[in-house]
């Protein structure tokens, strides 16, 4: 466990943490929360020893393993990815190393005699702390947790060096989960990971046996992932027992009942202190002026209660009116070279329609918005623009646009309506550019303040159709729900790429999935996405749903009803990583009677239900093979320890340390089969 005793620390004259007293349990995971600037980072740092306090304890037990991960990590090179990654296990190589060398040491040293009995001790020591640690094949561990963020079998061979900083970003998270530490401190984890592989780093933490402690500008993965909430405000902690939409409801009630008791008392101060000023000169009031003045003193202070974060608003521009087409692709066709990434696809966006392209990294979501803008040239086929269609195109290096000559205000101002110019602050504000920071050139800014300036750029300007491609990178969550409320209510037509989970469950009303070489359309939020996807895989059509036709066909936008299946699939292909060409097809309703309806729904239950006792048989049996398996090898364990116990032992084997080895790959076999039983039963 984690504990805070009286802890403060001061940055550029600012009191960050005031004293703070914390406690945080073993095995517990728990999200920081609170606004930019507020202390989050600066905790972690503290706890990690990154940094020192200006007073104060931060205590754990003896021997506690403490894993940070930063926002930014140092680029390295020289090394393949699994290399790099497998770094985590240094100690434990260490270990193993110095195994054998007290292998070699007793096989060596005479059986009898205070040498012999030091070394044994030294090495049941070394051997039972190694065996505690290597609980699973370290290399296929490691390849597991780096497939799951997102990197193919063929990249562990490829030099880490030639990975952008995201990429190594991953690497870096890979090696401090595959270190297991007692306290794990992840400073924004999802930066720079696809949905993907924000659902299975939600999956690996759920099973952690770590303390989790982390910051995370992701709502749906707070929600999801994090048992309680730990808020920084003004220099003080302040736990909430829920996730983090629970958290928000609840701290609403605590900072109203803090501004009832704070203006009760200050009520109370206000009316002893006109008593006091009223007969402090009379002598025969003297005495209970006095005893006024005392109960002043006495009374323990309220502090002011937080303030309330100014909600922006924001409102878009009324976007002009567009024909019913805004932008599409005909017969598009897209190379690289000799890799064929889109291939003969039909595609139409109408007005007013919210989408979300989705898909692992590199599967062609950032090239279709380049398409659909015509900052990308097709190979071949046609790029539609509809009448009166106005873009805006939100690139992720779109700060790239920018004057640097100019201040934050005089850039936004420059493009702003003559309607929003007084109101330009107020935005400025929303994207975390509050008092000075307006008046900073923009030459000075970070790439993140960069990013965020040209998106509420783009947003100014008048515009009926939004393409935006990662829009939320740099936006903490007061951010996000700012501008996804303006995202809803505009009128326009957006089209963006986000992985941001809570977002694409709010905004789209449509998905387009991207990968292994198709575009398939799919009506509803992300949500009913995902279950549309387990349904089709698990071979159940939701009921009332439209067929999904086969071979290219032109979407246009529309379909029968929001429960429907897929539209068309285009040809499969495409590398490894899911670059290919997506076609989509329109979305057909069919209309039945309610006597085949009812037959069809109870041929499904039935086929459901045959199914489910399939699957329920193959585990039954899987579990008995595993418990046949795993009886066999306890009982070569067995032996094998009562060999070892033999007090004639090094005289008879030459090779004791083959039987070691043999020993320990047994064990950890044993509880990898017990682990993988669990799971079946």
């Amino acid at each position: 466990m984690l504990t805070i005793a009286n802890l403060s620390k001061t940055y550029r004259g600012q009191r960050i943490l005031d004293g703070v007293n914390w406690f945080a349990p073993d095995r517990t995971r728990i999200g920081l929360t609170g606004m930019n600037g507020a202390g989050k980072s600066t905790l972690l740092k503290l706890i990690a020893g990154e940094i020192e306090a200006d007073s104060g304890e931060i205590n754990l037990p003896k021997g506690t393993t403490v894993g940070y991960l930063p926002q930014e990590v140092i680029g390295v090179s020289g090394r393949t990815v699994l290399e790099e990654a497998m770094a985590a296990f240094a100690d434990l190589h260490a270990l193993e190393a110095e195994c054998r060398r007290l292998e070699d040491a007793l096989a060596a040293a005479p059986t009898e005699g205070s040498e012999h009995d030091r070394l044994m001790v030294a090495y049941h020591d070394v051997r039972e702390r190694f065996d505690a640690e290597v609980r699973y094949d370290l290399e296929a561990e490691t390849e597991r947790v780096l497939t799951g963020l997102g990197f193919r079998t063929d990249d562990f061979g490829r030099d880490i060096g030639t990975f952008s900083g995201g990429w190594q970003m991953r690497v870096a998270l890979a090696k401090l989960l595959l270190r297991r530490p007692r306290v794990l401190l992840l400073d924004e984890p999802t930066n720079h990971l696809d949905l993907e592989a924000r659902t299975w780093l939600e999956e690996f933490l759920a099973a952690s046996e770590s303390l989790v402690i982390l910051v995370a500008h992701d709502r749906y993965f707070l929600d999801v992932c994090v048992q309680s909430i730990t808020e920084v405000s003004r220099g003080r902690l302040t736990d909430y027992d829920c996730n983090y939409t629970a958290y928000l409801a609840r701290r609403e009630e605590r900072r109203a009942q803090e501004a009832e008791a704070y203006a009760a008392q200050q009520e109370e101060i206000a009316r002893i202190e006109a008593f006091v000023r009223r007969f402090r000169y009379q002598a025969s009031k003297a005495a209970l002026v006095q005893s006024r003045v005392k109960q002043l003193e006495k009374i323990e202070r309220l502090a002011p209660p937080d303030g309330h974060e100014r909600r922006v608003k924001i409102r878009l521009p009324d976007p002009p009116r567009s024909g019913r087409i805004v932008v599409g692709l005909e017969h598009a066709t897209k190379r690289y070279g000799d890799l064929t990434v889109y291939d003969g696809v039909d595609l139409a966006i109408e007005r007013g329609r919210k989408v979300a392209l989705v898909g692992p990294n590199g599967a062609g979501k950032s090239t279709l918005l380049k398409l659909l803008v015509g900052v990308e040239p097709l190979t071949s086929g046609r790029r539609i623009c509809g009448h009166n269609v106005r873009l805006a195109y939100f690139a992720q290096d779109q700060s790239a646009v920018l004057d640097g000559e100019k201040t934050v205000l005089e850039e936004l101002t420059a493009v702003a309506p003559t309607e929003l110019v007084p109101r330009v602050r107020d935005l400025l504000g929303a994207f975390l550019f509050s008092g000075d920071a307006v008046e900073k050139p923009v030459r000075v800014l970070s790439g993140g303040e960069r990013n965020r300036l040209a998106l509420a750029k783009l947003l100014i300007e008048p515009a009926n159709c939004l393409l935006l491609d990662e829009p939320t990178n740099h936006l903490d969550l007061t951010a996000k729900e700012v501008l996804l409320e303006a995202l809803l209510e505009y009128e326009g037509t957006v089209v963006l790429v986000a992985h941001d989970r809570y977002i694409l469950d709010r905004l789209p009303a449509e998905i387009i999935e991207v990968g292994h070489g198709a575009a398939v359309r799919y009506l509803g939020n992300y949500e009913d996405y995902l279950a549309k996807k387990a349904a089709l895989e698990a071979g159940v059509m939701p009921s009332g749903a439209a067929s999904a036709p086969t071979g290219a066909g032109r979407a246009n936008g529309a379909s029968a009803t929001s429960a429907s299946a897929p539209a068309a699939s285009g040809p499969r292909g495409g590398n490894a990583r899911g670059d290919g060409a997506g076609v989509d097809g329109d979305t057909t309703s069919q209309t039945r009677n309610g006597g085949r309806v009812a037959r069809d729904d109870a041929r499904l239950a039935r086929d459901d239900a045959r199914r489910q006792a399939r699957v329920e048989e193959k585990r039954r049996r899987e579990a008995e093979g595993l418990e046949s398996t795993i009886a066999a090898k306890e009982a070569e364990l067995a032996e094998l320890s009562r060999v070892m116990n033999d007090p004639d032992f090094y005289q008879t084997h030459p090779e004791p340390q083959r039987l070691f080895s043999s020993y320990a790959r047994l064990k950890r076999e044993v509880e990898a089969l017990y682990e993988k039983l669990e799971r079946v039963t």
